[in-house]
């Protein structure tokens, strides 16, 4: 499986609009943005390996693990800053498309900020 940018940018937004206080946030939690639950928890993978969120020790359902997570982390909340609003996040995928489309996060989001001090005439 590849990783997949736009869905890992969109689980950031979902995780940070819901309330974990409330309610449980789990694989379930994304299955209107992806329709493959192995996908979902290779995803939800990579934000743990990447310090982006904190979870649950793995809840293995069948051949996938599931996690409850509990809230972004700081890292978590700086990546998603860089890449949340959509004419940068597009701006930033044009620019990884004109290298070949794979890049690091780190990358990822250095090329975000980039566009963002560009706007801001920094």
């Amino acid at each position: 499986m590849k990783r997949d940018l736009d869905l890992l940018r969109k689980m950031l937004l979902r995780i940070e609009e819901l309330d974990s206080t409330k309610s449980k946030i789990t694989i379930n939690s994304f299955s209107d943005l992806c329709d493959y639950p192995p996908l979902i928890s290779l995803h939800i993978e990579l934000l743990i390996d990447d310090g982006f969120i904190e979870t649950s020790e793995p809840i293995y359902c069948g051949p996938i693990s599931d996690y409850w997570i509990y809230r972004l982390t700081s890292s978590g909340y700086d990546y998603l800053d860089a890449i949340r609003n959509p004419s940068i996040w597009q701006s930033t995928l044009n620019k990884i498309e004109s290298v070949g489309g794979s890049v690091t996060l780190d990358i990822v989001k250095s090329i975000a900020v980039s566009i963002i001090k560009s706007h801001l005439g920094i």
